[in-house]
């Protein structure tokens, strides 16, 4: 028998001991975190003295082709990364490039993105890197400011530069976020974009639901969010600077100067940061009436016809049995990545219309789902309604939800 949940009701399938084991796990995690913030002490403000460190973990340059062995195991990520080479992946060692160019980089890092102390986002002799900046809210004084908000509340599992390595963070499961690729799942300006400010603002705002990893800082003021947004990008943007000039280093014998190639990826980068504030808004969902209508209920028919089409969207490849058995596949950040169980009530990005719309029209880039391009809009609205139905099986119509949830 297949339990049938309201919409945004518990799901009465979960049993005692599934609910147990959460919040035992719950709060084991809380409890490193804690013990994780606690070692930064009650001040807030950097040392003046300290510095970003330079970059000495494994470079993911390309990931394997071929399926994980399995997830991840929490706290053994540089043994994952280091077996990547040998399942058709690509990695270097940062400490492969020349002490020399290495000493540029650090001093091209420290001229132009600052301390943690002293945060700022400026190129030497070219003010229009600045005035980018500032058009962005990146100012040396904002950044300060978000500092010290992130040395409280994310450092712990984030680390220092941004790099996932926090003191909590080796042992979630998925890790914390890398952000010195750059790279972002859960945008809503289009396939390879960076994200918007409200999208980073989503996820500080609302957490990443359905894991215990990232919590949601809701209660916190909308004025230290915005901070934390600007910081997330501060570090993102500088982190892929420093990934993208190494990995040049790496993969071309004497790159050329490092400064120079380091000034223009900063240019690039942050331009495209400002690029995606500008994107075209998400489309108004059309009104296909209320779950079990009519209307809607052929909505969902057209997107599960879709979804479960053999040839076009393909959606069954990677979400097995609707994402009750998933294909894991590997992420740009060489770690393991889970598709969505669509019979579970929480994804990851986002549960509202809208947000499912982006991941569908944009993909996530970096996982490896592709965009859909070439479906129409109302095309994409369809498999909407139909993915935000899964978790219903009163809202699937007849012969769909027997599908879904065949009886045992």
């Amino acid at each position: 028998m297949h339990s049938t949940p309201l919409r945004d009701g518990p799901r009465t399938t979960r049993t005692v001991s599934k609910t147990v084991l959460v919040v035992a796990l719950s709060g084991v995690l809380l409890s490193i975190i804690t013990v994780a913030f606690s070692g930064c002490g009650s001040q807030s403000d950097y040392p003046t003295h300290l510095a970003f460190p330079s970059r000495t973990d494994r470079l993911v340059l390309k990931i394997p082709e071929i399926a994980p062995p399995g997830p991840s195991s929490p706290g053994k990520l540089e043994a994952e990364l280091a077996e990547l080479d040998g399942r058709g992946g690509k990695t270097a060692e940062p400490l492969t490039v020349s002490a020399e160019a290495r000493s540029s980089l650090d001093q091209f890092l420290r001229d132009s993105f600052g301390t943690p102390a002293a945060p700022t986002i400026h190129l030497i002799n070219d003010d229009g890197v600045t005035a980018m900046a500032e058009r962005m809210g990146l100012t040396s004084d904002s950044l300060t400011e978000a500092g010290k908000l992130f040395r409280k509340h994310c450092q712990g599992c984030h680390g220092l530069p941004g790099d996932g390595r926090g003191p909590a963070g080796l042992f979630i499961n998925p890790y914390p976020r890398d952000f010195r690729r750059g790279s972002f799942k859960f945008v809503s300006t289009g396939e390879g974009m960076k994200p918007r400010r409200p999208d980073l603002l989503r996820t500080i705002t609302e957490g990443m639901k359905g894991t215990t990893a990232m919590p949601s800082f809701g209660l916190q003021p909308e004025q230290e969010r915005e901070l934390l947004a600007k910081y997330v990008t501060y570090l993102a943007i500088r982190g892929q600077v420093e990934f993208q000039t190494l990995a040049e280093q790496v993969s071309v014998s004497g790159a050329g100067e490092v400064a120079h190639f380091a000034s223009m990826r900063l240019k690039e980068v942050l331009a495209e940061w400002e690029k995606a504030e500008h994107a075209p808004a998400l489309p108004t969902a059309p009104d296909d009436g209320e779950p079990r209508s009519k209307t809607h209920e052929a909505a969902v028919r057209r997107g599960y016809e879709l979804f479960t089409a053999k040839t076009g969207t393909e959606c069954l490849k990677c979400h097995g049995e609707f994402g009750r058995k998933p294909l894991l596949r590997y992420d740009i950040w060489g770690t393991i990545a889970r598709p969505a169980d669509f019979t579970a009530t929480n994804l990851k990005g986002g549960t509202r219309p809208e947000d499912v719309f982006a991941r569908i029209r944009g993909g996530i880039a970096a996982v490896g789902m592709p965009a859909h391009p070439n479906l129409s809009e109302r095309q994409v609205w369809d498999l909407v309604r139909f993915v935000r139905s899964v978790p219903y099986p009163r809202e699937l119509p007849e012969g769909i939800q027997e599908v879904v949830y065949p009886k045992q």
